[in-house]
């Protein structure tokens, strides 16, 4: 009797194991059609190797938290080096618009390809950007060498995330993604630090030579130990390279990055050097509309090939995680770029006592963000938590609009500490509202959408700040002194007042001009922090552990399910087997 037809397209992990092994017992082929059945699953990693594996996202994340801020503190003295005050929002929005503009991009690498892959190679990136802003001889190719920068940031938090949802059961997501939070949120806390004493001490340049031997690390530790199983998106790694590719849309990006250039050149310039009804700015206006439309049509029509796949966005908790994030980022960026700003130019403090003052900024977020997922991976619910945090934040950045010249420590210090310990409690939660409503195949694509309205939000408000700052300054300096012409305050910097003030009476009225001129970054702030608010009370109210156990009740239904009509083959096999030897045993 001829051998059973092996259909050649099965994945050979189901079809190609086991079958006419007539000699099994039973239990053998009940547990081989077990491990068939689980092969799917996503295996979650336990104690050490666990452990070993968050550590090198960790260390990669550091990365991603540690460029958000350091160059806050930097930029003073930076604007002073290269007499470049109007190019101060590019050092942040060139890092903020590539991360932007690359996190679908990554969202469909981590997608298709092994995550653990692009981790390194965005690492990498990373690492290259930073030598060339290390090495920058003109304020024009430290600006590139953000971009730079932000092109392999895009991938660090979007790759840890990835790899989270992969070695971790479902319920315990939020704790996970957590821990890699405040892991970013440490960067971002010890940022301001760093890059103060680096600035003061061995100068701006090292805030990015330190990213070299930290990436190092990271690398070395994820070379070695970090081996992962990717069965839960084994249909998308089997693709053939051509559909991979395919699924990258690369014209898509590149439409998607010209659309969000135009609209910062014209946010950033418009008002400032260039009147809003200039052809320039209506120009950059029908640039950024018309390659936001052929985007949008070009998604629709590419279908499952998009970059963001329509089906997606129309979840509930997508679209509403992404105004939540999108708003948050205005508030979170506007005020982490320019409260520097306001430390040394309005206090005329150091560039490191700067990052000590920030600490208020960041530890409160670290400590609301640890709590949080915590609390949820406890109970499951994560929408009461979102929706305090941002009330609890709008009424602390309403307050935050107060700041001047002569606000007292503890006054300061106390509303960032309660603003940030409500956007502690609420930024990280839209992640794991999407790991409740999409399948685990969606994920990676959850997450480019969640980290991409993040960053969307930030690099429009460091450019809308760039532009109120200057205007306002254009327009106090001369109410307060005329000692000094508004154009040597802009050429000086913010960290060269001190040198420009002829007399101490001098300074004192430029510090007031800076800090009455600081006040429309806190409005924006409060802001995007009270448009928060509607968008999280809109998300779907889920409960990630009935998530959890739901998902886990199918996957045992489908286990047993497999097992029985493997169990039912093997036997079919056997039988046919057996009448096959009987056949060539009996007389002719």
């Amino acid at each position: 009797m001829a051998a059973p037809a092996v259909d050649e397209d099965a994945p050979q992990s189901q079809g190609g194991r086991g079958v006419g092994c007539g000699s099994s017992s039973n239990r053998g082929e009940e547990e081989h059609a077990a491990e068939l059945a689980c092969s799917t699953a996503p295996q979650a990693l336990h104690s050490w190797r666990l452990g070993l594996v968050v550590t090198s996202l960790c260390l990669g994340v550091v990365l991603y938290g540690l460029d958000m801020n350091i160059i806050g503190v930097a930029t003073p003295v930076i604007t002073t080096e290269f007499h470049s005050l109007e190019d101060i929002a590019w050092y942040g929005a060139a890092y903020l618009l590539a991360i932007t503009a690359f996190q679908p991009f990554f969202g469909n690498m981590c997608k298709y390809f092994e995550a653990r892959w692009v981790f390194l190679a965005a690492i990498g990136l990373f690492e290259v950007g930073s030598i060339i802003c290390a090495t920058a001889k003109t304020s024009a190719v430290l600006i590139f060498g953000r971009a730079f920068l932000g092109f392999g940031a895009s991938g660090l938090l979007q790759g840890a995330l990835a790899i989270v949802s992969f070695v971790v059961a479902l319920e315990k997501v939020p704790a996970y993604q957590s821990i890699v939070a405040a892991a970013a949120a440490i960067g971002a806390c010890a940022g301001p630090v760093i890059g103060g004493g680096l600035t003061d001490h061995v100068g701006w340049r090292w805030c990015f030579w330190i990213n070299v031997p930290i990436g190092g690390l990271a690398v070395a530790i994820i070379l070695v130990f970090c081996n992962i199983s990717y069965d839960s998106n084994e249909e998308n790694l089997c693709l053939p390279l051509k559909k991979k590719l395919k699924h990258l849309d690369f014209i898509g990006t590149v439409l998607f990055l010209g659309s969000i250039v135009s609209l910062l050149l014209v946010l950033q310039w418009g008002g400032e050097s260039i009147s809003w009804g200039s052809s320039t700015s209506i120009g950059l206006f029908v640039c950024f509309g018309v390659l936001m439309i052929l985007f949008i049509l070009l998604q629709w029509r590419l279908g499952e090939y998009a970059t963001i796949p329509f089906r997606v966005v129309r979840v509930r908790s997508i679209y509403m995680g992404a105004m939540v994030l999108f708003t948050l980022g205005i508030a979170s960026i506007s005020l982490a770029y320019y409260l520097p700003l306001y430390f040394q130019a309005t206090q005329g403090v150091s560039a490191t006592k700067s990052g000590v003052n920030m600490l208020a900024y960041v530890v409160p977020t670290i400590v609301a963000i640890g709590l949080t997922g915590a609390i949820v991976s406890k109970y499951g619910h994560y929408v009461p938590y979102m929706v305090v945090g941002i009330a609890i934040a709008s009424i602390a950045a309403g307050f935050l609009t107060q700041l001047d010249a002569h606000t007292p420590a503890v006054k300061w210090a106390a509303l960032i500490v309660v603003h940030r310990m409500g956007m502690g409690m609420a930024q990280q939660l839209p992640y794991t509202a999407l790991q409740s409503a999409l399948e685990p195949s969606d994920t990676a694509t959850g997450n480019a959408i969640a980290i991409f309205s993040w960053q969307l939000g930030g690099s429009i408000a460091v450019s809308v700040g760039q532009n109120l700052l200057l205007n306002s300054l254009r327009s106090n300096i001369p109410k307060h002194t005329a000692a000094v012409s508004v154009q040597q305050v802009i050429d000086a910097g913010a960290g060269g007042l001190k040198a420009l003030a002829p007399n101490t009476l001098v300074l004192r009225q430029l510090r007031k001009a800076y800090a009455e001129s600081l006040k429309g970054t806190y409005v924006l702030a409060l802001v995007g922090t009270c448009l928060a608010l509607p968008f999280a009370v809109g998300m779907q109210w889920l409960n990630i552990k009935r998530v959890a156990e739901e998902r886990r009740g199918e996957a045992d239904r489908g286990k047993g399910e497999s097992a029985q009509a493997l169990k039912g083959e093997v036997e079919l096999v056997s039988k046919e087997a057996g009448g096959s030897r009987s056949g060539r045993g009996s007389p002719a």
